[in-house]
């Protein structure tokens, strides 16, 4: 017994965790152990929960708003942040509008799936494609064709702008479909982005159901969406939340003794921690590099690509014909957004709200929010016709995500640390860094930590 004390193996299930961070992977993290029967505590160092996906209250035009710190989509391949929404009594359809997969553009190009089962919902689509020559459909098809005959495994990993080019997809393809899906959901130029990871997520989307490649808009914040529900969970099961909560240390006794930096400065113990918070403070607030050090080497290769969100504030009349569209864009032109989404559509209170969005890093990052802002509200009245704005305001996350790049290594959530876990979208997955992967990697860490060892 006495070895096994010394190596720290847990006999018996936690019987109060921690979790540090209340982003989704946090939340998520949180539900799946007070489902467990688990006292959970739940410690966000803000005093909003989300993470970078939560709610952020905005005045533009002396009219105040509640938007996001981050425009969002979801798509119905995400099985495990649905299974979520299901544990937690969410029913999808109130938070959330789903409609078919679809790419349209101002100039009349569209590619919408069917809602027929596979793999007619993309035969449909093909057939009554708008802006597809028959050659740029042939490419599609027997693009798609190769990749499920090889199950979705590319060989070695390379960047997505070299193998589109081995797979002999034209340029309409490529700038029309897969560089604006590569984009958003991998956040990174194409030319630096993991084609192996971009496969992972068409394998799972356009290449399985229709119901999988739906797009599911969100009707209201997403700290609305998600972690509300979570923190009314936890606090149902008996666990706590605790808002500008913010972990300075972790320490290991015979129990975990977590020291919170604010007013009271207090110390909470537990029997297990899960961290979900940013990977950059992970080793300020643990140390312990002789244990941890195979995480800290992953995390200090890690690069990380910006998102910026423009928010522009229109009259009311000024909507956007099926709630968001495609753009083109061209950085060399200052043509800086690829999506721009009509919050007013689903949210009365916000209506003549644009959100405009521009994926990842670029020249855009060398000029001040405010030039940002005027170049985006340009590019929208030059591609639909609008007027000036009223105002706008850009918000910026330069470490926004993880760059998904080829041989990309995540650490993985079950730590050398016996009853510590790491969560977030950047633990191992085959996936990028979207909510999903961050749902599934809280539900991980959740079932390593009260695991029996």
């Amino acid at each position: 017994m006495a070895l096994v004390a010394h190596v720290g193996t847990r006999l018996s299930a936690p019987r109060r965790v921690a979790v540090i961070g209340a982003g989704w992977a946090g939340c998520a993290a949180a539900a799946e152990l007070a489902a467990s029967g688990v006292s959970v505590t739940l410690l966000e160092a803000s005093d909003e929960l989300g993470g970078r996906a939560r709610r952020l209250p905005l005045e533009l035009a002396g009219h105040g708003h509640v938007l996001d710190n981050g425009q969002h989509l979801l798509l119905g391949a995400y099985r495990e942040t649905a299974a979520l929404f299901k544990q937690l009594s969410v029913a999808l359809d109130t938070v959330a509008e789903r409609r078919p997969f679809e790419l349209h553009y101002p100039d009349g190009f569209r590619l919408q799936v069917a809602r027929l089962p596979a793999p007619w919902h993309l035969a449909a689509a093909l057939i009554a494609a708008r802006g597809l020559g028959l050659s740029d459909r042939a490419a599609m098809v027997a693009f798609l064709r190769t990749l499920k005959k090889s199950h979705w495994d590319i060989g070695s990993d390379r960047s997505t702008t070299e193998w589109l080019l081995e797979r002999k997809q034209t340029p309409q393809v490529v700038r029309r479909v897969w560089r604006p899906l590569a984009l958003a959901a991998l956040n990174t130029p194409l030319d630096r982005a993991s084609a192996q990871i971009f496969a992972n997520v068409l394998r799972d989307s356009l290449g399985a159901t229709g119901a999988a490649s739906e797009m599911w808009v969100p009707r209201a914040d997403l700290s609305a969406l998600l972690p509300h529900a979570v923190a009314r969970y936890v606090v149902a099961h008996g666990g706590d939340v605790y808002r500008d909560a913010r972990v300075d240390r972790i320490e290991r006794k015979n129990r975990f003794h977590l020291r919170l930096r604010n007013e009271a400065e207090r110390t909470i113990e537990v029997d297990a921690v899960v961290y979900a918070a940013a990977p950059t403070h992970l080793e300020h607030i643990v140390g312990h590099r002789h244990i941890l050090n195979a995480t800290y080497e992953a995390l200090a290769r890690f690069e990380h690509e910006p998102i910026y969100t423009v928010y522009l504030k229109y009259t009311p009349a000024v909507r956007v014909a099926r709630g968001f569209t495609a753009l083109l864009d061209d950085p060399a032109k200052r043509r800086y957004a690829q999506w721009v989404f009509d919050r007013g559509a689903l949210d009365h209170a916000n209506q003549g709200v644009l959100a405009a969005v521009i994926s990842s890093s670029g020249p855009h990052e060398a000029e001040s929010l405010e030039d940002v802002c005027q170049a985006v509200a340009q590019q929208l009245t030059d591609d639909l016709s609008l007027p000036a704005p009223l105002d706008a305001r850009a918000i910026a996350d330069r470490r926004a995500t993880l760059a998904a790049v080829p041989h990309l290594h995540r650490p993985p959530n079950r730590t050398p640390w016996p009853g510590f876990a790491i969560a977030g979208d950047w633990t191992d997955s085959d996936y990028p860094s979207t909510l999903e992967t961050a749902v599934r990697s809280g539900r991980a860490a959740a079932r390593t930590v009260t695991s029996v060892a």
